[in-house]
């Protein structure tokens, strides 16, 4: 059979649980910079949806759901259909 290992000594107790207490306070101000990192990010993701939101409403804009008149539609300017002159300027 395997022996036990001794217990520690109270001296080392009282060592081991002002580790554990010191390493404890550093978890606990790593997560408390940690969640307000979160709640940074939240808040500027819900900025970012919201903007995101708004863009897509524009971008599905034109003259007949919008205040602007058709002429901003964005259509291209009808092409002439005459064909160009083969002789030049003032001849």
């Amino acid at each position: 059979m395997s022996e036990t290992p001794p217990l520690p000594s109270y001296g080392e107790l009282l060592s081991l649980v002002g580790e554990l207490r010191s390493e404890l306070a550093q978890v606990r101000a790593e997560l408390t910079a940690a969640r307000a990192e979160i709640a940074e990010l939240k808040a500027e993701n819900a900025g970012l949806r919201a903007e995101n939101a708004e863009l897509k409403r524009r971008l599905g804009m034109n003259s007949k759901n919008s205040s602007k008149p058709p002429s901003s539609h964005g259509r291209a300017k009808p092409t002439s259909l005459r064909k160009p002159s083969e002789r030049g300027p003032g001849t």
